[in-house]
């Protein structure tokens, strides 16, 4: 899918991002440039599901280190490393919901 919509749930990247939220992500930036440290993605965990959080670092081996804004986030800090694969599009618009 090109484009896709997803609903905030939470507030780990708050105040940018809050709960109830909207954003538009797609994949296709992803396959035209590197991701970059600052980018947000929403991506795939085995764990806690679909999360939205911001690029910290990307590692030389493909790892992906995410941060969310909130010392309580579940993030790397919590769940260590992602990969490519897991994540499912560049965040392109933020639609809030007020």
């Amino acid at each position: 899918m090109i484009l896709q919509v997803f609903k905030v749930r939470g507030a780990s990247l708050a105040p940018e991002f809050q709960d109830g939220d909207f954003v538009v992500s797609s994949a296709v930036p992803i396959f035209f440039r590197r991701l970059r440290s600052g980018d947000v993605v929403v991506f795939d965990h085995r764990v806690y599901g679909r999360l939205i959080k911001r690029v910290e670092r990307i590692e030389a081996c493909g790892q992906i280190f995410v941060l969310g804004s909130a010392t309580e986030s579940i993030d790397s800090r919590t769940f260590g490393p992602i990969y490519p694969a897991d994540v499912r599009g560049l965040v392109l618009w933020h639609v809030r919901k007020n």
